[in-house]
């Protein structure tokens, strides 16, 4: 797998065999250590490929979560929340960094992929948000909604949940302290064909994969945000929180989830930045229109190779079809604004990206950095894409 490979040829040896001692190997473990150092890398590979079913599937596991954590994103989360943040400056690359907190902050590791998951997900339409209608500001009561939710979900050996707290920047610029709940469960049985290297055939192998769910409780706002891709349980999932978690049985109230309005972009908006927030250029490269009648879209792209040199609006103008920006009868279901986020310091050159939103809430945000992604989301509010 991809994933395992990118791992045992970043990662140093001495942590590469103590994710292997996590799958349980030991007598693989005592030969490597008698080898020359020069061979270690090929000896790892040997003992990767030796593990047997049970041992390999951890030792998957544990390499493709190391590896998801390796980009900015997951970089900018382990480098908030570690704790030993010298030893963990000290560590070569990425790769080094993610694998040193898996093998000794592993609390902070999985709270980093807990809160990656739970941001991403506010930023697409795998969530909602209530207001709960009294006036209470505590802790949860884990001990009871993880009895309940153990019950609920179906069984002691099936259910994992756990509690940490958590900060959050705000889109206004502030600092909002959550309480994050977070509820792992057996799902239901499937196939996964994979290739037998014995037969060199398709092989089919019984798994059940794990689904999350995420409760964010703001005890300030007397707001909770409950993060699942199946949108017809979220409701039953807020009140079962604040019932059986904060003790009241009044049934919260579903906030309207924040809108796009992207019909501000007929108007060819002045969207302005500045390069103290960390923006050196912006422009929309390509709208969707949808007529309201017929549902018929048309679509206005900028061919430029840099979409910076040559915004829609030119390309409209170019090919006469400026009225579609004029006529009642069509909104905007699509835009995509280009944005030259300022160079940091220690990067070669600076980031640029596509931002994408799509009636009538849903954008690409997610792929965006943390940093990148708050600030795209900010200056979104501030051009009067979002009523937010």
């Amino acid at each position: 797998m991809p994933h395992v490979k990118r791992v045992l040829k970043y990662v140093r040896d001495d942590y590469c065999r103590q994710l292997l001692q996590l799958t349980g190997v030991t007598r693989a473990q005592r030969i490597i250590a008698h080898e020359p150092e020069l061979s270690t890398t090929i000896n790892l590979k040997d003992a990767y490929a030796n593990l047997d079913k049970r041992q390999r599937q951890t030792f998957d596991d544990l390499t493709r979560r190391i590896d998801q954590m390796t980009d900015e994103v997951g970089q900018e989360f382990l480098a908030r929340l570690v704790k030993n943040k010298a030893e963990y400056a000290a560590q070569d690359d990425p790769y080094n960094q993610a694998a040193w907190v898996l093998l000794h902050e592993q609390s902070i590791f999985e709270q980093a992929e807990s809160e990656r998951f739970a941001d991403e997900a506010r930023l697409t339409a795998k969530w909602d948000s209530f207001k709960v209608l009294s006036s209470v500001n505590q802790l949860p009561d884990l001990k009871g909604l993880k009895e309940y939710l153990t019950q609920h979900f179906g069984g002691d050996d099936e259910v994992l949940v756990e509690l940490f707290e958590r900060e959050r920047p705000g889109i206004d610029g502030t600092t909002e302290t959550l309480q994050q709940v977070m509820v792992y469960r057996e799902g239901v049985p499937s196939l996964l064909k994979e290739v037998s290297k014995e037969k060199k055939a398709l092989r089919e192998t019984m798994v059940r994969p794990a689904r999350e769910y995420a409760f964010l409780w703001n005890p300030q706002k007397g707001e909770l945000e409950v993060v699942t891709r199946k949108k017809q349980e979220r409701e039953q999932l807020a009140q079962l929180f604040t019932s059986k978690g904060l003790g009241i049985e009044q049934a919260p109230e579903k906030l309207e989830r924040r809108q796009l309005t992207l019909d501000v972009l007929k108007s060819n908006p002045a969207l302005p930045f500045t390069r103290e927030e960390g923006i050196e250029q912006v422009s929309v490269s390509y709208l969707k229109f949808k007529s309201t009648r017929t549902k018929a879209p048309y679509t206005v792209r900028s061919p430029a190779h840099k979409a910076h040199e040559k915004d829609v609006y030119q390309v409209m103008k170019e090919d006469e079809v400026e009225h579609f920006l004029n006529c009642d009868h069509y909104s905007v279901a699509e835009a995509a604004i280009a944005v030259k986020f300022r160079k940091r310091e220690g990067q070669s050159r600076a980031n640029s990206t596509t931002i994408i939103l799509k009636d009538p809430c849903t954008s690409n945000l997610q792929d965006l950095t943390e940093r990148e992604r708050y600030l795209s989301w900010n200056k979104l509010k501030e051009w009067g894409l979002t009523h937010d």
